[in-house]
């Protein structure tokens, strides 16, 4: 028995086969890895670059023909963009208004008698945007006129490209990517955006 294992010892016969089973799933984990990540890196930076390049245009009020708002404009050249790199579905965009930087992200302004910080029990609010309830958030839909605030949010649910592999571990088909931006509307002579002074009481 000895004798046997010794002249198998030293047998290196398919050693090589074994060491490639060994090493092989890790380079493939690597390399599909690496292209993934990639492929995020290369289509949030023509997201950044969409979403650039559209408010360049478009806080100068010149929109290109065949548009009838601003927002229109906007939402179809950044979905264009990504349509270049497939992804035609799970796009957001929203776009929000305001009179000063200062304002973004504010509530309405309102008289907090129990200081809960909750406008609430019949006490009275500025109702800024005009839409019939106070908000924590005192910006208005859409992208304003001139000289106006327009804050733009894109959320983006790219589907993985080995989404297969991916979900067996974390369960997720997508991963997510979102960018904004604050640009104030150049004076380019059109109507403006005015907040809403009308007061209002809270349910």
């Amino acid at each position: 028995m000895t004798k046997l294992f010794h002249k198998f010892s030293g047998n290196e016969k398919g050693a090589t086969i074994v060491e490639y089973a060994l090493i092989l799933p890790v380079f493939l984990v690597l390399m599909l890895g690496s292209m993934e990540i990639g492929r995020i890196l290369m289509v949030y930076s023509a997201l950044e670059g969409a979403v650039t390049e559209s408010t360049r245009i478009s806080i100068t009020g010149n929109i290109p023909d065949g548009y009838a708002t601003t927002e229109d404009y906007i939402k179809d050249y950044i979905k264009h963009s990504l349509e270049n790199f497939g992804i035609d579905a799970g796009v957001n965009i929203s776009m929000k208004v305001y009179d000063s930087f200062s304002d973004i992200g504010s509530a309405e302004p309102f008289t907090d008698e129990n200081a809960d910080l909750i406008c609430n029990n019949g006490e009275f609010y500025t109702d800024v945007n005009a839409n019939g309830a106070w908000d924590e958030d005192m910006g208005a839909s859409g992208s304003g006129g001139e000289e106006n605030i327009m804050v733009m949010e894109i959320d983006v649910a790219l589907p993985y490209m080995m989404h297969g592999v991916i979900e067996a571990f974390s369960h997720e088909e997508n991963i997510n990517l979102s960018t904004s931006t604050a640009v104030r509307n150049e004076p380019y002579g059109g109507m403006s955006w005015e907040p809403s002074d009308t007061v209002r009481a809270c349910n």
